[in-house]
C-alpha cells in the first residue's frame, strides 16, 4: 500500500530529526527504556506507542457488539477501508474483469466503501426499509455516531453490522453467482441473521429487538 499523505509527512519529519543527531564513532551506544530500569515488555511498548492516540468510538462499539466474530472482523475491515471492494482491488493492482462500477446499481459509480454501503441506491433502499438514514457529508465514524444517536435503541451497532454484512453478501452473490439483487431478499436474510443473534442478547434487549422487527 502506498503511504498516506500524513504518513509521508511523518516519514520526512523523522528523516530530518535523525539527520540532526550528532554521531561520534568513539562513543558506544547505550539503550535505555523510557519507563526506567524495569524489564522490557511488549505491553509497556504498546502503551507508550499508543498513549496519546484518540481512537474513534466506532471501534469500541464494534468489539463490544453482540455479533459473531466473523461479522466483527468484517466490520473492522469496513471501518478501516480494507474490504476487497473493486476500488481496493485496483489499489492492489488486481485485474477487475467486470470493471470498477458497482454491481448493485446502474449509476456507473465506482465501487468503494462509501458508495457500496451508504450512497448506492440499492443500499439506500435497504437502509430506508429500516428507517435508518445517513449524512453523506460526514466521514465514516461521524456518520455512524450520528445514526446511532438517531436510532434510539441500544442495539444499533448490531443492526448496522448485520445490514452491512448482508449487503456485502448480496454484492458477492451478484458477482460470483450471477444472482439478481432485491431489497426483499436482502431484508429476509437480514431478519434471519438478526434473529439468529438473539441468543447473544440479554432478555431485555432480546424483547426490544423482536418488538422493533415487528414494527417494520
Amino acid at each position: 500500500m502506498p503511504l498516506s499523505e500524513q504518513a509521508y509527512e511523518e516519514f520526512l519529519a523523522m528523516q530530518n530529526i535523525i539527520s540532526q543527531i550528532p554521531y561520534d564513532q568513539t562513543l558506544k551506544d547505550r539503550w535505555t527504556f523510557h519507563w526506567g530500569n524495569e524489564r522490557y515488555s511488549s505491553q509497556k511498548v504498546y502503551k507508550l506507542a499508543f498513549a496519546g492516540l484518540e481512537v474513534p468510538r466506532t471501534f469500541q462499539w464494534i468489539w463490544k457488539s453482540k455479533c459473531v466474530p466473523r461479522i466483527m472482523f468484517f466490520a473492522l475491515l469496513l471501518a478501516v477501508d480494507r474490504l476487497n471492494t473493486k476500488t481496493m482491488l485496483r489499489r492492489h493492482h488486481y485485474n477487475t474483469q467486470a470493471g470498477l462500477f458497482c454491481v448493485l446499481c446502474r449509476n456507473n459509480s465506482e465501487e468503494d466503501i462509501d458508495h457500496l454501503f451508504f450512497a448506492c441506491p440499492f443500499a439506500t433502499n435497504c437502509w430506508n426499509r429500516l428507517n435508518i438514514h445517513w449524512n453523506l457529508n460526514l466521514d465514516f465514524h461521524q456518520r455512524v455516531n450520528q445514526a446511532c444517536q438517531n436510532f434510539q435503541h441500544s442495539f444499533f451497532m448490531e443492526v448496522f453490522l448485520i445490514v452491512a454484512w448482508e449487503l456485502w453478501k448480496v454484492r458477492n452473490a451478484v458477482i460470483f453467482d450471477n444472482a439478481q439483487p432485491t431489497v426483499h431478499l436482502w431484508y429476509v436474510k437480514f431478519r434471519e441473521q438478526l434473529l439468529l443473534h438473539l441468543f447473544r442478547f440479554n432478555h431485555v434487549i432480546k424483547d426490544s429487538v423482536v418488538s422493533w422487527l415487528a414494527s417494520l
